[in-house]
């Protein structure tokens, strides 16, 4: 058996060999062997990280929680200004542009779970877990004083994710009316207007 630290370097390897392949294949015919193949490696070799594709793409959307969700708490140790804070999560959370083969695949894999998101409790945590996220940060700006919220923490979270998302798929997906900075722009504005106060500017 491999020992534990190159099991999760393997598994990193095929999971970015699976977003490679994303960009390039329909992702309804891709294969475990496509994947292995790759990599050069059997299928049985990929086999014995992930079962099949289906748990192989569930793995892969889980990953965003390390882009998503772990990455943005350590950026709010960067700072004690719940308004820096507020604006760089903001921005960590979009695609850095429609070239972003992570995000891109992230949520081909996320989408790939279908419309049955009570029978997929893994998938449906993501979202949840990042408005929590939003939620708690936006409650100790209003703790703080740097907010003053006119709407419930939880809503404004609810919202400014849903921005993020809906918007971070028009700029993956070339919308030539929704890029990057459009929807850094959108989103500032809602969640000044949602929380009373100016955000500093970021990238």
């Amino acid at each position: 058996m491999a020992r534990p630290n190159r099991q999760v370097q393997r598994r990193g390897e095929i999971l970015n060999a699976a977003i490679h392949l994303i960009e390039r294949h329909d992702l309804a015919t891709l294969k475990l062997a496509d994947v292995a193949a790759e990599l050069g490696l059997t299928t049985n070799a990929v086999r014995y990280y992930f079962k099949d594709m289906p748990e192989l793409l569930s793995e892969l959307a889980l990953r965003s929680d390390d882009r998503f969700y772990d990455a943005r708490l350590a950026l709010a140790t960067q700072t004690d200004d719940a308004r820096a804070q507020l604006a760089l999560t903001i921005a960590a959370g979009l695609p850095s542009g429609p070239e972003d083969a992570e995000w891109r695949a992230i949520w081909r894999a996320v989408l790939a779970a279908g419309f049955e998101l009570d029978q997929r409790h893994d998938i449906q945590g993501i979202y949840h877990r990042q408005v929590d996220l939003y939620t708690d940060l936006l409650t100790a700006g209003a703790d703080a004083g740097a907010f003053r919220l006119g709407s419930p923490a939880r809503d404004i979270a609810m919202t400014l994710m849903s921005m993020e998302d809906y918007f971070g798929y028009r700029i993956v997906a070339r919308d030539p009316a929704l890029d990057r900075a459009t929807a850094l722009r959108l989103m500032r504005q809602y969640a000044e207007l949602a929380t009373g106060a100016q955000l500093p500017a970021t990238g």
